[in-house]
């Protein structure tokens, strides 16, 4: 007998559905982690699958540091191998002078929203948003780091440090449109993670790391959570 005809026929799987094929998400995610650079300095935040995403909320973009650098199969500009949100938190800007985000859609007014949910403070202060102190914001749980009890949200907003300014309104955004949104922010960020920031000192759990307040902004403003 022909030696030959005794090898095996070569098996053909492209149309066997029994056969396992890599998903979007196993090519997306080597290794089943992810690695966050933060600026020129790598900054090490690792996170499985089963935890919560590594501290990156954004509906535009894989990662706002080096995703696509690190991962080939992300994509920024296809929008690949990643899970998106809306893009739904007001701008510094928008909080200091109560606008709204129409270019987006988005047509509420942030202080009207806060008097919405606080209606003790709309009481206190005539529904006068401009009259809406530190205070008040730290009674409902914001730290807004070294500003003044006593100064006004609003010129805090538009004056105050970039540290202030950016965790300030991350904390408003929070508090305002997570979880009663649909823009998930909470599934990536905890509000106590915001809390600390404020501090101007921030150590991402389990990364052994330490943020500087630039490195605090920088975060905030990359992920579109104040901007």
């Amino acid at each position: 007998m022909n030696k030959d005809s005794q090898k095996p026929e070569p098996v053909d799987n492209s149309t066997d559905l029994s056969v396992d094929k890599p998903t979007a998400l196993d090519l997306s995610i080597p290794s089943r982690r992810r690695l966050i650079k933060l600026g020129a300095v790598a900054v090490p935040i690792v996170a499985t699958l089963a935890s919560r995403p590594a501290l990156a909320w954004h509906c535009k973009s894989p990662s706002a540091w080096g995703s696509e650098i690190i991962n080939p199969n992300t994509s920024l500009r296809t929008n690949e191998g990643h899970q998106s949100y809306p893009d739904e938190t007001w701008y510094i800007s928008n909080w200091a002078n109560n606008t709204a985000r129409g270019s987006v859609g988005y047509s509420a007014l942030p202080w009207n929203k806060f008097f919405d949910k606080y209606s003790d403070i709309k009481n206190a202060v005539n529904s006068n948003w401009k009259k809406v102190k530190i205070s008040h914001l730290t009674s409902k749980g914001i730290n807004c780091g070294t500003a003044s009890q006593t100064a006004y949200a609003c010129n805090v907003l538009t004056s105050g440090t970039s540290l202030q300014k950016a965790t300030i309104t991350a904390q408003l955004n929070y508090l305002i449109l997570s979880p009663l949104t649909r823009n998930e922010m909470e599934q990536c960020l905890g509000f106590p993670d915001l809390q600390r920031m404020a501090s101007g000192s921030y150590s991402p759990s389990g990364t052994g790391v330490t943020w500087t307040s630039d490195a605090i902004v920088k975060y905030l403003k990359d992920n579109w959570i104040a901007l």
